[in-house]
This record gives C-alpha cells, structure tokens and sequence, in this order.
C-alpha cells in the first residue's frame, strides 16, 4: 500500500481514542507481528471473541487450526500464564486428558510477550490447539456431567503427584478472596453511620458477617494435604462437547489449591444455569463420575460456594457499586438459607 506523502509523518492516534473497530485493527497487526515468532506456513488470522481477551482463530496452509489468545494486559500475570502452560504441557505428556497443546514460538518460548506501535503495554500471547465441538452447555445431560466428573478427578489425581518447574506461579486460593482485592464486604459490615450503614439494616451486616465467617472457616479447615494445582474455572462452558468426548479448555487461572474449591466453583456455576430443581440430579451424576476415579473430598463444597457468592458481591462492591445493594438483597435469602440447612438454593430469577 502507498501511503501519502501528506500522512506519512502524520501522529499515531493514541489507541484509547480510537473505535471498538479501530482498536480490534490495531490489535490485529499486533496479533500478525506475534505470529510470526512462530513456524506456521501461511497462516490466516480470524477474529474469534474479545471478552475478557482477544482470541482469533489460526488456519494454515498444511490445515492446521489453531487458537491465538492475546491476555488483557492486568487482567494475568506473565507468570500465571507460564503457569498455565507448564500444566497443560505436563498434562499432554502424562496423560490422555483432552487439553489444548501449547504450541511454542520458534525461540521456544510458550507464552510471547509483545510489544506494538500504537498499543499501550505489553501482551501475553498464546497459541493453542483448537478445541473442537461445542459447548457444553448446551447438552447438560446426567451422562456429560458423568464425564465431567471424571475429568475433574482425572485432573486432581495427576495434580496430586505432579511437581510444577521451578518459577512456577505461588499463588494460592485458600481464602474466597485470593488475588488481591480489596475486602469491600469487611469495610461494609463494619460500618455502624454513615450512609452504608443505613442502606443495609444490623441484621444483614450480620448475616454477611457470619457468611464470610463460614467461607473463611471452610479454607481453614481444609486439609493442608489436598492443596494442589487446579483449574478453578472449569465450569461447563470451559469444556467442549464433541463426538460424545469432552474437551477441557481455558486454564488461566491455574492455581493452587484445594479439590473442594475447584468442585464448588464449577457447581456454583451449574446451580445458576439450571436452577435448583434439575440440579441436585445433575450434581449426583457429577459425583459418580468423579468417584468412579477418586474419593470425594471430605469438606462439604457448600461454604466454597458461599465464598464464590460472597466474591461476586465484593466485585460489585468495587467495581459497580450502584448496583451492590440489589445484590445484597438478592443473596440474602440465599445466605439465609444456607445458615438454616447447609444448602445452596439461589432466587429463581437467576437461573436460566
């Protein structure tokens, strides 16, 4: 392409005034400039989704797909990213659980971090396999949930021998807060005037209190023993369904931590998905799949689910305020619920 002569030396119009469309254009000549790190013949770029990343897919001239994942910058850390490749490298070379394979640069790199013109900070990328089929979220069946068990077991029992590199990430999920937020609730429940005070009565600040009293108790009690690497997203829409086989994907927020956690997380996330009369059927088949291949774990996953709730409204607490008292109302029956039975039952209008 000829540029003009007048635009030639024309400024770089800064990234964060650009359109959705302009920025999606700039990140792409970011995404070729890290491809070609790596030895693909002829590779075309398609835009897949940008949510929390930017994904695209990767089709060769041999016929070859891929999946190129661009992380937000702050959303993962280079480390925990590194993390999450030397777990998936293990898993391809010590089982046959169905993961993506990373696919290293021509320097051997797994994850590439880039710099571009006209993009502010760094980027992490990541080539992968594709995962095929779709997700599993749309066929929730007794049966999947069976194998999703499986591979939930499959996942702690090699996680329970497996001894990451060194450099590999430290961080550990043994608190419902553990990646450094900031505790909005404490702030909240403790606050006797003011005008947090009077939105929300003594005897919610209470029972938020002793919410967050059992989910903090639940991560003490925990057995020191059971502390290993985990998933902790492996909810059914981070697994594909394809030709009766399950594939897993997204593991980003590989962790350490405890098996109880990992369940809690992925259950909580069926619960507000099919709601609470399908449910119950659907987690007994996801225990008879897991304890098919390992003993279940000794803590109840119910207070883990509580911490996730308790996480979720600290996000609104930080993040869109406006909206934290609706949340709180909402879960308070929830909490209410769970203090008088030991069960997680969420409102009907949250599930789907």
């Amino acid at each position: 392409m000829i540029i003009p002569q007048d635009q030639q030396n024309r400024p770089m119009k800064p990234f964060h005034h650009l359109t959705r469309l302009g920025q999606l254009r700039r990140l792409h000549s970011l995404a070729l400039a890290g491809l070609s790190h790596y030895d693909l013949k002829d590779p075309i770029l398609t835009y897949h989704t940008f949510e929390t990343n930017l994904l695209y897919r990767v089709d060769t001239a041999s016929g070859e797909r891929f999946m190129l994942r661009l992380a937000s910058p702050g959303w993962r850390t280079l480390t925990d990213l590194r993390a999450e490749a030397a777990w998936l490298n293990a898993l391809a070379v010590d089982t046959d659980i169905p993961v993506p394979r990373i696919i290293p640069t021509s320097s051997g790199e797994n994850v590439l971090s880039i710099d571009f013109p006209g993009v502010p900070d760094r980027w992490h990328m990541t080539l992968m396999s594709w995962v095929p089929g779709r997700l599993l979220g749309y066929s929730l069946t007794e049966t999947n949930l069976e194998k999703m068990g499986r591979l939930f077991a499959a996942l702690h029992d090699h996680a329970a021998t497996w001894t990451p590199p060194p450099g590999f990430s430290e961080r550990r999920f043994t608190h419902w807060l553990s990646r450094g937020e900031e505790n909005r609730l404490d702030q909240l429940v403790e606050a006797t005037s003011g005008e947090q005070a009077i939105c929300l009565p003594s005897d919610a600040r209470g029972l938020l209190a002793r919410m967050m009293a059992h989910a903090e108790a639940a991560y003490r009690s925990a057995d020191p023993t059971d502390l290993r690497v985990i998933h902790c997203d492996l909810w059914h829409d981070n697994i594909k369904c394809h030709r009766g086989k399950l594939y897993l994907f997204d593991f980003e927020d590989t962790v350490w931590g405890y098996r109880a956690h990992d369940i809690a997380m992925a259950m909580l996330d069926l619960l507000e998905t099919v709601g609470s009369t399908r449910y119950p059927s659907l987690l007994a088949a996801f225990k008879r799949g897991y304890t098919d291949c390992l003993a279940w774990p000794e803590e109840p996953i119910e207070p883990f689910m509580i911490g996730r709730l308790l996480w979720m409204i600290n996000w609104v607490a930080c993040d869109e305020p406006e909206y934290l008292m609706g949340m709180i109302k909402k879960h308070l029956p929830v909490f209410d619920r769970f203090e008088a039975t030991g069960q997680v039952i969420l409102p009907e209008e949250s599930t789907g």
